[in-house]
This record gives structure tokens, sequence and C-alpha cells, in this order.
């Protein structure tokens, strides 16, 4: 069973040191360290040249999208052409609290979209209570070429359908494990196996039998395992499907 993380923030883990140790002998053959902001993603992009099973993206988050700047897209744009970087995001839009006007989300999502389409990268969308609004913005303002995934998906098989349909990978996380959550099962079972992306989005979101503690890469397994039952298909073929699906989705060899 090989492992690949495609989202995940070592960078708020503070042992991540040690979790970095065991990625050899857990068979963990890459991560995606995700950047939720412009300092952040500086240290996405320094994180990833120093350790070679980790690649950065870079992009800011729709929480952190008021008072931005045409130099703060800049910046993401100049990091963005680090080899390591290997998609633009986390960005989209997430109404689940208000940290930010619509507004202003809008626009950090727009601008960095463009910035996407114009350096031919994916984008990792982080999108929370939006999916109707977050597929219009893409549908009328252009998707990047090399398109992406809708990170951490967390709506209904409806849903699902409409951005599978652009063409975009499903990412799931550790939610699935969790008792009772027909809904992301159903999601699961009818998306093809080809095009779901396995995450953590570490250290959040532990999957069962860790939920409640810290989350990590390592136990993006589990979330693997329960890809596999409900699928019905064994842990080893769908570890192999998975990582061939994360290698292809961000252009990696």
């Amino acid at each position: 069973m090989r492992l690949v993380d495609t989202h995940c923030h070592l960078n708020l883990i503070e042992e991540r040191n040690e979790i970095i140790k065991k990625f050899d002998n857990e068979n963990m053959e890459f991560v995606i360290e995700v950047g939720i902001d412009i300092d952040n993603s500086f240290n996405t992009v320094e994180f990833a040249n120093t350790y070679e099973k980790i690649y950065a993206s870079v992009g800011i988050h729709p929480n952190d999208s008021s008072n931005l700047s045409n130099k703060d897209f800049d910046t993401i744009k100049i990091l963005a052409s680090n080899e390591k970087v290997i998609a633009i995001g986390e960005i989209g839009l997430d109404y689940y609290r208000e940290y930010t006007t619509k507004k202003d989300q809008y626009k950090s999502f727009i601008n960095q979209l463009e910035i996407a389409k114009e350096i031919g990268l994916p984008v990792i969308l982080h999108i929370r209570e939006a999916y109707e609004d977050a597929f219009n913005l893409l549908v009328e303002n252009g998707i990047p070429d090399k398109l992406g995934v809708v990170h951490c998906f967390s709506s209904d098989w409806k849903t699902a359908r409409k951005f599978l349909d652009l063409g975009f990978y499903i990412g799931i996380d550790g939610p699935i494990t969790f008792k009772n959550n027909h809904k992301l099962v159903e999601v699961v079972k009818n998306t093809p196996i080809e095009m779901i992306l396995p995450e953590t989005d570490s250290p959040f979101l532990t999957p069962v039998p860790y939920r409640g503690k810290r989350n990590n890469p390592l136990y993006v397994k589990y979330v693997i395992e329960k890809i596999a039952e409900i699928k019905e298909i064994s842990i080893d073929e769908t570890s192999e499907i998975l990582l061939n699906n994360a290698k292809k989705a961000f252009s990696i060899k």
C-alpha cells in the first residue's frame, strides 16, 4: 500500500519533522503542502525545497482575502514559478464564517484563477457552503486548462457531478470515515475512482480511529482504506489508482 496525501498543512504541526522521518517506512510517496496566505505560501515553498517528498501549492484562502493588494497576487505568481510548486491553492469561497466579505472573496478567487490560467497550473479549491457560487464563478471567468481538485468535498452527489462534468477531481478527507456520513459515501460510490484524490487536511479532520486527535499525513491510509471499502476494490489496487490520480492531476512524475 503506497500512500499519497494531496492536501496537508505540515507547517501547522509542531512535530512535523518526526512525521516526515516516517515517510519512507510508511511508504509515503509524496505529500502536497498547501498554502493559505502569503507568509504561509513562502513557508510551503521553503518546505518543499527542503524535502524531496514534499510538493507545494501557493495561494490565499478565502478567509484571508480581505485587504489584498496587487502586490499580494504578484507575490503568489512569483512563488508559483518555483519548480516544486504544482498548484495554486487553496483558493475559493467560504460562507461558513464571515471572516471576509463575499466581494473580497470573489476578487481574490478570480485573480488567483487568472494566475493559474496564465502560468498553467491546476487549482486546489476550498469551497464551504458556497458550491453554487463557486461553480458559477468558475464557469463565468474561465476554468484553468489544468483544472484541479475540489478539496475536502462536503456537498452531495448532485453537486459533485457538476464539478466532475467540468473535469475537476473530488478530494476526499477524514470525514468519509465518520459514522453515518451517508451523503459523502454516496459521493464516493458514484464518483469514478479515477477522479478521486486522497487528502488529510492535517492537522484537521482526523479520520477514525484517531478522530479527536491531531491529524497528520500518515493517517491518509485510513481514508484510502475507506474508499477501497466503498468501491469494493482491494486496498493495494485503490492506493495505486489514487497515487496515479495524484500524479496526473498535478503533473508529478
